[in-house]
């Protein structure tokens, strides 16, 4: 079976090729024309194609026969005739490589296709059918082409259309324009110019033609080519463009078909539905195919200049932006562009998640930190909101909460409720010069989407305290208070006030409790029950920095005990120290304010990194990301309380497909594996290790990078071993081994583990212990294995779902409009 049939014009490109001795423009003899040439590359990354067109009994023909035979054409359907010689174009280039065409085909011998020479049993059996308008200038071909296109499209076959307009060949404008419309009304793959979209729409806003477009017509997927710039499409409900990659243009002859080439046989590698592509999936397809247009631009020629896979990989592996996004989760929340670090302000107010973060909107690395601001019905899908807080005469914007002032105990919404924003301002002592962080406020009228300061900031100050940052607020009923929660270096603090804006010292705690491995930062306090035992305990939340002496680095551990209204009095040894997430990223985790009650869940979310190398991660224009939202509980087993962490339910809406396996039996002889096509993943597992040694799960990519994540019953030890993930070499501290004791219970092992371009969390035990860590492995991950060394393993039950992309737009004018109404 043909993946790809072409059917159209095939043609000698005659183009410059310098001056003779006498000043005359010479040219050089180079096969092509767009259909042949898409063949052609086609043939040249690995599908299997052919063309259908005719030739004239010439030396052109023969040669054109002979290049597309040499090129692995399957040239069956190219046929001879003596009735026109073979069509010349000679094109002339300006001094930016850019075409204008002259044709000798009055007529050409493409023109004398017959619907009879149209193989039509091999067109039905065929993946796609490609096809453009100069074959549909003159008949016979013209309705040799349509017969071809019928045909396909009553076999089910992939129909791919690019007009490739010439205004010399046609009659008259009008009938361009009817024959492109009709090439339309067929097509599922529709690759226009910019210049012919503004041609047949009438218009020149790309976005505003492409939609007309696909309004008008059922074309699947349309592709607006923009040159060097890149391209823009649309699928479905889904837009965006794509950046394009500069090059040392020669000849652009060919660069629209090579594009078109490489963006089939990624959608043929695919092997899906256009449909259901995802945005980050056509983002990367057209990617490849920008690429491959680039290089055609650097060469000479047309259907000879063709790139390979590796000509293309090359390209991409060594080119910035390419770089900068083949990291971006599929999932995982991520900035726009530039640098994300802690999560701030998250609260649930009429019906939209707000996930503000410190934001530094100019720059990669910490630097002034701005509030970045998102917003989600469902905390999985996100949209990007304008930035909510700039710096300002106070200083740089911290971390810091919101709230909804329901009774609106400050006075800032005349009688209404809204959202309150409590956040560290840190400046520069105007007399000292030493660092100086104090507490500020500012409101919203409008859900979230505009924010005011509070004219009397600070409101909380203390004189003498350098690190003085962070503050966690939330209504404690009990004691008809607001509760502030902050860190002062090495412990916390905590204030009570009526109003919001005046705030008196209650507390403090923990100058001599847990880990002082750093400094103590992003507190959290909340009420939990135990289980369904009816009883209920505090959770007081501390992360700590990055310590030189550390290993680990920045990290976040919690405290079980009870708050007074005044102060949180720890249950347990002063000493003992429970962490959060045994992995190396998952820093800054704070919870939602003001859940509805009827949801009754804790959730929290994360910074998705690690202070040790935060700054340094393998990036490029965007650095940081979050964790998933997780929902907190408290269980109890023999008489201690921890911390249950598990993905919220909304995530489970990503599955795509599943398979499914029961009772696998793995020995070192007998190894379990299977090939995945996705990259995103979530993956459960059952695990029987009563009768063998250490069992690892292996992540593995095309380049062999791994992640392992494994499991030593004789010392109970739960671990994810990263140091042949990928890129490792930016930092020394990111290559490690590490773990924690995780009993088994009855002999077996429960994981849950989800998978991301840039990271994985591992579930253990239904969420009694986490791990979370960061990833960069050179290529998609594409094999999944399970190994045990000695002994047999037992898989009593295993899930892999691929998981589906989630795009983050911005939030469009009209969008913010409808919220602020």
């Amino acid at each position: 079976m043909l993946d790809v049939i072409a059917i159209g014009e095939v043609l000698i490109d005659f183009t410059p090729a310098g001056r003779s001795s006498r000043g005359n423009e010479q040219f050089e003899c180079n096969p092509g024309g767009a259909p042949a040439n898409v063949a052609a590359a086609l043939s040249r990354l690995g599908s299997h194609s052919a063309l259908i067109s005719k030739v004239g009994e010439d030396q052109f023909g023969s040669l054109l026969h002979q290049t597309l035979q040499d090129a692995g054409v399957d040239v069956t359907g190219v046929s001879y005739t003596r009735e026109a010689g073979t069509t010349l174009a000679f094109v002339h280039l300006d001094d930016h490589g850019d075409r204008s065409f002259s044709f000798i085909r009055k007529p050409g011998a493409d023109t004398f296709l017959h619907s009879k020479d149209v193989p039509l049993e091999k067109i039905a059996s065929s993946r796609v059918l490609h096809y453009g308008t100069v074959s549909m200038t003159h008949e016979p071909a013209r309705t040799a082409t349509r017969t071809a296109v019928l045909k396909a499209k009553d076999a089910g076959v992939l129909l791919s259309f690019d007009p490739n307009i010439r205004f010399a060949l046609w009659e008259s404008r009008e009938e361009i324009k009817q024959n492109t419309l009709w090439g339309m009304k067929y097509a599922d793959i529709l690759k226009i110019s910019e210049e012919e979209l503004s041609f047949i729409t009438g218009t020149h806003d790309i976005e505003e033609g492409a939609l007309k477009l696909a309004q008008q017509f059922d074309i699947s997927l349309i592709v607006v080519t923009l040159a060097e710039k890149g391209c823009y499409y649309r699928l479905g409900s889904k837009d965006g463009y794509v950046p394009g990659f500069r090059v040392e243009v020669v000849d652009t002859t060919g660069a629209g078909d090579a594009f078109l080439g490489c963006l089939l046989f990624k959608i043929l590698e695919v092997g899906i539905p256009l449909k259901e592509l995802t945005s980050s999936q056509i983002t990367n397809m057209l990617a490849f195919a920008n690429a491959g247009g680039a290089l055609v631009t650097t060469r000479k020629g047309a259907l000879g200049a063709m790139p390979t896979i590796e000509d293309i990989h090359q390209m991409l592996e060594s080119t910035p932006q390419h770089k900068e996004e083949r990291f971006r989760p599929g999932y995982h929340f991520s900035p726009p562009s530039h640098w994300l670090n802690d999560p701030n302000g998250l609260v649930y107010y009429e019906g939209s998640y707000h996930l503000f973060y410190q934001h530094h909107p100019y720059g990669n690395q910490w630097g002034p930190m701005h509030w970045g601001h998102a917003i989600s019905k469902d905390l999985v899908h996100w949209e990007h909101m304008p930035i909510a807080l700039f710096p300002d005469e106070h200083g740089a914007i911290f971390s810091g909460c919101c709230v909804v002032d329901w009774k609106n105990s400050s006075g800032l919404f005349e009688d209404s409720h809204g959202l309150v924003a409590i956040f560290t301002h840190a400046d520069t002592h105007p007399e000292t010069g030493q660092p100086r962080q104090r507490q500020s406020l500012a409101y919203s009228r409008d859900k979230g989407l505009t924010w005011h300061k509070y004219e009397g900031n600070p409101v909380l100050e203390e004189e003498g305290l350098v690190d003085f940052r962070d503050p966690k607020v939330f209504w404690h009923s009990e004691s008809a208070r607001w509760i502030m929660v902050l860190v002062a270096g090495d412990h916390v603090r905590f204030y009570q006030s009526t109003n919001l804006l005046n705030w008196s010292l209650s507390g403090v705690f923990g100058k001599e409790e847990g880990s002082h491995d750093g400094v103590w930062e992003c507190p959290d306090l909340f009420e939990l029950p135990i289980g369904d035992t009816g009883r209920s305990k505090w959770v007081l939340i501390i992360s700590i920095g990055d310590h030189p002496n550390c290993p680990e680095g920045s990290r976040t551990q919690y405290f079980i005990g009870e708050f007074d209204g005044n102060t949180f009095i720890n249950d347990n040894a002063s000493d003992q120290i429970l962490w959060l997430d045994y992995g190396r990223d998952n820093y800054a985790g704070v919870t939602w304010s003001d859940l509805p009650k009827e949801d009754g869940r804790r959730v929290i979310i994360g910074w998705m990194s690690n202070w040790k190398y935060a700054n340094e991660t393998p990036t490029g224009n965007w650095r940081g990301a979050m964790t998933l939202p997780r929902a907190l509980t408290l269980n109890e087993q023999d008489g201690n309380v921890r911390l249950i962490q598990l993905p919220v339910r909304e995530v489970e809406q990503l599955r795509k497909a599943s398979l499914h396996w029961e009772e696998v039996t793995v020995t070192p002889e007998a190894p379990f594996w299977q090939k995945l096509k996705e990259d995103l993943l979530e993956i459960e597992v059952e695990l029987d290790i009563r009768s063998g040694e250490e069992v690892q799960i292996k992540l593995k990519s095309l380049e062999k990078d791994e992640i392992i994540i494994g499991y030593d019953p004789g010392t109970q030890w739960l671990f994810i071993d990263r140091t042949q993930s990928g890129i490792i070499d930016f930092h020394p501290s990111f290559a490690t081994k590490h773990g924690v004791n995780m009993a088994a219970v009855d002999g077996k092992i429960q994981l849950h583990v989800w998978l991301d371009r840039n990271a994985v969390e591992v579930y253990g035990n239904h969420g009694l212990v986490v791990m979370t860590d960061q990833i960069f492995p050179e290529s998609p991950i594409e094999q999944f294995e399970v190994i045990t060394k000695s002994g047999e393993v037992i898989l009593n039950s295993l899930q892999i779902h691929t998981l589906k992309s989630v795009e983050i737009p911005y939030a469009s004018p009209k969008q913010v409009a409808c919220q602020e109404g």
